[in-house]
């Protein structure tokens, strides 16, 4: 107790000290050959905070090259634990993974407007207490530095959202916008890496709302949210994740639904990184219960029926399954020692699995 109480007095000062300059606890293990900065590609968000770590995970053995994406959504937090296990633990014998835990840094360096968790979360780790962070959607409007639109419009096509606020949304910029407010830089430099380093394939980790039904103040009954439990493809990727989610189900007995991108919504990473450099491009949905605006009571780490280490597991076992079903349709796939599966998560812990 009196370790837990000093490690927040440290966590609080060190927040204060450094302002919205947040750096996230991340502890990288054997398998990481390299750490750079998004802004190696794309120099203009040097010394803002849009800039985040990139961490690299080179084998040295020819084979294709992944990019692994959490924090788009800083409060979506099965993705960023997700990078950081996998940064923690992962070796990769072939071909080369490239993590991103935060893509959206300053979006992290805030707390969830929602209200719905503390922005720094206290864990026990293998070596003693760390913190997860829990941030925003959106990004920090003290870094975006402009106001919010009235309505929000897509750069490259006509799409439009009544929500002016979506300027700060990471997953709506692709493929950004070099000249741009410092969101849409943020997606152009992520599409920058991601063409320079000629990736293979993506996948962009996301939570939604849970798929359970509610009483609304009315009385109604409602659904709960229709993104929960989903792998969304580019068309071209389509097959890929057909085959990854059946793995799912048939070794682990979790049913995902599949879903192809939507040309109407623009601005989605993985519809535009796929049609902007090739690679081919995913994301994933787990269920958060703190996105349910329904609730009055919410755990965003031990809700009995979406506990943060079912999340978690799942999001590694969607890894796993990627790489898999990308060697089975394209004949050659990333290789990896100690990238947990999702029973292995559940039979342990997602806490067991972080230094």
């Amino acid at each position: 107790m009196k370790i837990k109480a000093i490690f927040f007095i440290v966590l609080l000062f060190t927040s204060a000290a450094f302002g919205t300059f947040l750096r996230p606890d991340i502890r990288p293990g054997y398998g990481v050959t390299d750490i750079g900065w998004l802004s190696d590609y794309f120099s203009p968000i040097r010394n803002t905070n849009m800039d985040t770590p990139v961490y690299f995970m080179d084998s040295g053995v020819e084979g294709p090259t992944f990019v692994l994406m959490g924090g788009t959504h800083a409060r979506e937090i099965s993705g960023t634990t997700a990078a950081i296990v996998f940064i923690e633990n992962v070796i990769v014998t072939k071909g080369k993974v490239i993590v991103i835990p935060f893509s959206n840094l300053s979006a992290a360096s805030i707390k969830d407007e929602t209200g719905h968790a503390p922005h720094f979360i206290a864990i026990e780790g293998k070596s003693g207490p760390r913190f997860l962070v829990y941030g925003d959607r959106r990004t920090d409007p003290l870094d975006q530095g402009v106001p919010d639109p009235e309505i929000f419009k897509h750069a490259q096509s006509d799409f439009t959202l009544e929500d002016g606020a979506e300027a700060r949304n990471l997953n709506r910029q692709y493929p950004g916008v070099a000249d741009g407010n410092p969101t849409q830089q943020l997606a152009y430099a992520i599409i920058q890496l991601i063409d320079t380093e000629n990736v293979d394939f993506n996948l962009d980790m996301h939570e939604s709302g849970t798929p359970d039904s509610y009483i609304d103040s009315e009385g109604n009954e409602r659904s709960g949210s229709s993104l929960a439990y989903t792998l969304v493809c580019h068309p071209d990727a389509l097959e890929i994740g057909a085959v990854a989610i059946m793995e799912i189900e048939a070794y682990y007995g979790v049913s995902m639904k599949l879903e192809e991108s939507n040309r109407a919504f623009r601005g989605l990473s993985h519809l535009e990184i796929r049609d902007a450099t090739g690679s081919l491009s995913f994301l994933s949905e787990t269920p958060n219960p703190g996105q349910d605006n329904w609730r009055d009571k919410y755990d965003v780490i031990d809700d009995p029926d979406y506990p943060l280490t079912h999340r978690v597991g799942l999001q590694l076992q969607i890894i796993k399954s990627l790489f898999s079903a990308y060697e089975m349709m394209i004949g050659e796939t990333v290789e990896v020692e100690n990238l947990p599966t999702y029973e292995e998560v559940m039979q342990n812990g997602i806490f067991s699995f972080l230094n």
